[in-house]
């Protein structure tokens, strides 16, 4: 089944990411990461104009501290800490926030609808059911192992419709 919003491609992640956290960033594709909503892991639900769930990008803890945190430079020993208790602080959550808004372009193209990132969920349990039955119906995926320079490894999920 052809995509509506392109999965985006190893590279460009790598760059967009790169702008943010450093060119010592690296990444490389995993096998694909749990998104269940028993997974621990936190998820970023984009919708379309009408309001409906279209895409999503799911991350493990580890992500989602590391990448919190680095944003605005929040010391490693706290994104430590998040990532071990699985407890976000309210920093991480809204750097995490914005890092997922940016990342919102790379499920767009010339020829693609529009998307927003509508919500920041901090645990999948938390994700409603009709963004978990979009999880359900994708089309593309990208997994990737994720080590931001100064913090740490992660990893991401890119899904799309």
């Amino acid at each position: 089944m052809a995509t509506i919003h392109p999965t985006p491609r190893e590279i460009e992640v790598r760059q967009m990411l790169a702008m943010l956290f450093g060119n010592d960033l690296t990444i490389s594709e995993i096998e694909a990461i749990p998104t269940d909503g028993d997974s621990g892991n936190v998820a970023a639900v984009f919708i379309s104009d009408d309001d409906n769930p279209v895409t999503a990008c799911v991350c493990d803890m580890k992500f989602a501290a590391f990448a919190g945190a680095a944003l605005t430079r929040i010391p490693v020993g706290g994104a430590e800490d998040a990532a071990e208790s699985g407890e976000l602080t309210e920093n991480m959550i809204g750097n995490l926030h914005e890092v997922m808004n940016i990342c919102s372009r790379l499920f767009m193209s010339g020829n693609s609808p529009h998307l927003r990132l509508d919500k920041l969920y901090a645990k999948m349990a938390e994700v409603p059911e009709n963004a978990l039955v979009m999880l359900d119906a994708i089309a593309g995926r990208l997994d990737l192992k994720v080590s931001i320079p100064g913090y740490g490894e992660g990893q991401i999920a890119f899904l799309s419709t």
